[in-house]
């Protein structure tokens, strides 16, 4: 009797301290809560997406080419040097030692059919491929070298493939685009446990090349600003992104903190000019760029993070030129330019946007409207969701005259990118100037740098003089920090995963 009461004690011990271990090691498991606007609309695959935070998941699970410093230069990630052999062949030497998260081992052969891909008839297709879209092909010449062969010189090659992530190569054959982005696979700090309608779980990768000092990571999909600052000050998210200046001392007062991150785009109305309408006359854009109060809106609404657009590229991007200035504050000089374009009583225009994506959104299109109500032009707003503003830019049926956009500088950080996407070299255009595509394509083939960059400022400042649309200001991420999180660092289209932490 005594030794069956012993042994159920024994058990009940055993239980008990199981218990105990469970409990604290969940309790001491490093866990991470991120609340975003939407989740990427293409699931796991890495290359759908080149904007921040729906490019979020894809930044933990893999890892690109190349990136950039704060300075806006390119530096190593999977590939650790680079040479141009010719004007249309360079070659790249890669990270030894590093596997992708199922055990395949990353090498050339990797990368270059990643890059194949995209060069195909089906990866064209991708977002990101718009960026690389002068590859001819990519061949591994052993193991750790990679040879990238160009349809025309390119000098800043390197730039186009910081927004390159490489998936695993067996993985993504054998499970084909749609089935891989349920299931995707890299070589980043993060590996995916679980994807569902509105939240990604990620799990450490112990393996991975930079393995994190967090154990898991949710990102949680919460379209609505105020839900996403709520959800911050209870401590139900760690970190939102894309919340407004205003909300900067209502986050404080919970503990948190507002942190400004350079987001490389800069904010613009962009008009719909390839059609018969007011805004297809030059001298409309121009006189629309004359009504809004840009300064005033960066300084209530924005909080003075950011500055007046002079151009299409922030400061860190190719291109950038120091001699283009804003277009000043003129109403007066608005509504005579609209009178001699024949439009001395306005027009009726609609603007679409989706609300709560970037930080005070709502509030400066408001302004916006109220600015060029003040010189004539009627206008109307129409939201729509995120994810339909992303379908109409990649396919068109803009229902209106403007929307909500930017020239965005990434993933390449090179103004001619963004260019190229505001052109008639965009899939579904919106603006086409014909007699500037050469220029362009000049541009793009250029043989030196200071061919590329003499080129790139003179269309630079033809879309300057000759807007498609209204320049705003260099949009900037505000995104509140809850007061656990420890090293939260965004880089130019980057987010240090591998290096956060997360306070007992």
């Amino acid at each position: 009797m005594n030794w069956c009461r012993m042994r159920e004690a024994r058990k009940l011990l055993i239980a008990l301290l199981v218990l105990l271990f469970a409990t604290t090691a969940a309790a001491a498991e490093k866990f991470l809560r991120i609340g975003v606007t939407t989740l990427p609309i293409d699931l796991g695959t890495p290359y759908g997406n080149i904007v921040i935070p729906s490019l979020l998941p894809a930044l933990a699970i893999y890892d690109p080419i190349v990136m950039f410093d704060d300075n806006g230069d390119v530096v190593p990630a999977l590939a650790t040097s680079w040479d141009m052999i010719s004007p249309t062949v360079w070659r790249f030497k890669l990270r030894e030692g590093v596997r992708f998260s199922n055990g395949e081992p990353f090498n050339a052969q990797a990368a270059a059919a990643a890059l194949n891909y995209l060069a195909s008839q089906a990866g064209l297709l991708e977002v990101v491929a718009q960026g690389v879209s002068d590859i001819e092909n990519a061949k591994a010449i052993d193991a750790t070298t990679l040879e990238i062969v160009t349809k025309g010189p390119n000098v800043l090659l390197p730039r186009r493939l910081a927004g390159v992530r490489i998936p695993a190569p067996d993985h993504w054959k054998t499970l084909g685009r749609k089935d891989f982005s349920r299931q995707p696979i890299g070589t980043g700090p993060f590996v995916v446990q679980e994807w569902g309608a509105a939240k990604v779980i990620l799990r450490a990768n112990p393996e991975s090349w930079r393995r994190p000092i967090i154990d898991r990571i949710e990102i949680l999909e919460v379209p609505d600003l105020n839900a996403r600052v709520q959800a911050l000050r209870t401590g139900a998210i760690d970190i939102a992104f894309d919340i407004g200046p205003e909300d900067g001392p209502l986050i404080e007062s919970a503990g948190a903190r507002l942190q400004t991150r350079t987001t490389g785009r800069v904010q613009t109305v962009t008009f719909v000019s390839n059609k018969p309408s007011p805004v297809a006359d030059m001298r409309v854009r121009q006189a629309l760029n004359y009504a809004i109060d840009k300064q005033r809106i960066v300084d209530v609404l924005l909080g003075g993070t950011t500055a007046p657009a002079t151009q299409g590229a922030i400061r860190q991007a190719f291109g950038y030129d120091p001699e283009l200035t804003a277009y000043p504050y003129d109403p007066q000089r608005a509504r005579s330019m609209l009178k001699d374009a024949g439009y001395p009583d306005g027009f009726d225009m609609l603007l679409n946007f989706p609300p709560g994506a970037m930080a005070a959104d709502e509030a400066y299109y408001q302004q916006v409207v109220s600015d060029l109500r003040a010189v004539g032009v009627n206008v109307e707003i129409e939201t729509s969701t995120f994810a339909q503003h992303i379908s109409r830019i990649r396919t068109g049926g803009w229902p209106g005259l403007g929307f909500g956009m930017d020239f965005n500088n990434m993933p390449p950080l090179d103004a001619l990118w963004s260019i190229r996407v505001h052109s008639c070299l965009w899939a579904a255009p919106w603006h086409c100037r014909p007699d500037w595509t050469p220029l362009m394509r000049a541009a793009e083939t250029a043989t030196t740098v200071e061919e590329r960059l003499k080129l790139t400022r003179q269309l630079l400042r033809l879309y300057h003089d000759e807007p498609s649309g209204i320049f705003l200001w260099e949009m900037p991420g505000l995104d509140g920090v809850g007061r656990r999180v420890l090293n939260f660092r965004p880089g130019l289209g980057t987010l240090n995963f591998d290096t956060m932490d997360i306070a007992p």
